[in-house]
């Protein structure tokens, strides 16, 4: 089948032909993929930043935030039947599996041996069709289809909240927010639904989409430096500077939390970080939990904030998305043709 590739052997992003997904045997099905959302991550796999094709293979079939349709089920499987329509989970245990990944912590491996679909040693869903363990699939409520190619990337903002909030040693009242990309914007949802003031720092322009979203969410945005000190902070930019910036906008109790994987080393302020009780923290991935959670919270942050994050795109325009930032936050391609 056709599929959208890293050659590594070129060193190119082409169409270029897969082998079909296998059957679907015990505990598996066979998906129908509808659309695939383009994030930084798969712009830094075009420039072979990173990535790894499947062992013996020069191919890797790109696409990681998926909504598919389930056109076959395998036997043994009774969570899911032909019709239902679901979210793939990245990563797959590592083999043999470590206690972490055991207990269903994928998202927490002690090793470097698992896989990850469209990223490391698996072929991603920017193709027609994929195979699956059913329990890699997570259900999509009624009346989500058009929100929830979102839940991926917000399952990962849910859990940089839920470990912020989780290292905070009281009840967080402010948060501060770098990066208006896709993560930055949807961790400030979550965290204005839940009763949170928060703040955006970024450098757009005041005119700027982005900025037009939140103000109507009614979140602050500041250009370039925070406003003061803020209980959490959520480092969404993946810039080295925005990490070390980040510490001196904390309060005391105040939590770090990493989550654009800035690549250089942040000092950290040693006797303030243990005088004001500070936590620094790090996120990858996401569990079950976070994408049940995810689905749950496009349910019920206001729609229009979740509309007006997408823009979507046919298929064969993906040179366009990975090599160019659009206006809108998130770019979903339409898997009709390929």
């Amino acid at each position: 089948m056709r599929a959208l590739c890293l050659d590594f052997e070129q060193r190119t992003v082409r169409e270029a032909s897969i082998a079909d997904p296998v059957e679907p045997d015990w505990g598996q099905v066979r998906l129908r993929v509808h659309e695939l959302g383009v994030c930084a991550t798969d712009r830094e796999l075009s420039l072979f930043h990173f990535g790894e094709p499947p062992p013996g293979e020069s191919l890797l079939a790109l696409g990681h935030e998926a909504l598919a349709q389930v056109v076959e089920t395998g036997p043994g499987v009774e969570a899911l039947r032909r019709g239902d329509w679901v979210v793939p989970m990245i990563r797959r245990a590592c083999v043999p599996a470590c206690d972490h990944c055991l207990q269903g912590r994928l998202d927490l491996c002690r090793t470097d041996g698992f896989t990850e679909r469209g990223i490391f040693r698996s072929h991603g869903y920017f193709a027609p069709f994929a195979t699956d363990p059913a329990e890699a699939l997570v259900r999509v409520p009624d009346g989500l289809l058009d929100l929830a190619v979102l839940a991926e990337p917000l399952s990962v903002a849910e859990k940089a909240v839920e470990t912020a909030f989780r290292c905070h040693p009281l009840q967080p009242r402010t948060a501060c927010i770098l990066g208006a990309g896709p993560l930055g914007l949807l961790s400030a949802m979550i965290l204005a639904a839940r009763g949170v003031v928060v703040e955006v720092v970024s450098l757009e322009e005041e005119s700027d989409r982005r900025v037009e979203l939140l103000r109507a969410m009614d979140v602050r945005y500041c250009r370039g430096t925070a406003s003061g000190r803020f209980d959490l902070v959520l480092e969404a930019a993946g810039a080295p500077r925005a990490a070390e910036a980040a510490l001196e906008w904390l309060a005391p109790c105040g939590v770090l939390i990493l989550i654009g994987a800035p690549d250089a080393a942040i000092p950290l302020p040693g006797i303030r970080t243990i005088v004001d009780n500070l936590s620094v923290a790090g996120i990858v991935n996401a569990a079950r939990c976070h994408f049940e959670l995810a689905l749950e919270d496009l349910s019920r942050i206001p729609r229009p904030w979740l509309e007006a994050l997408i823009e979507r795109r046919p298929a064969r325009a993906w040179r366009e998305s990975l090599t160019t930032v659009s206006a809108s936050p998130k770019v979903v391609h339409r898997l009709d043709s390929l």
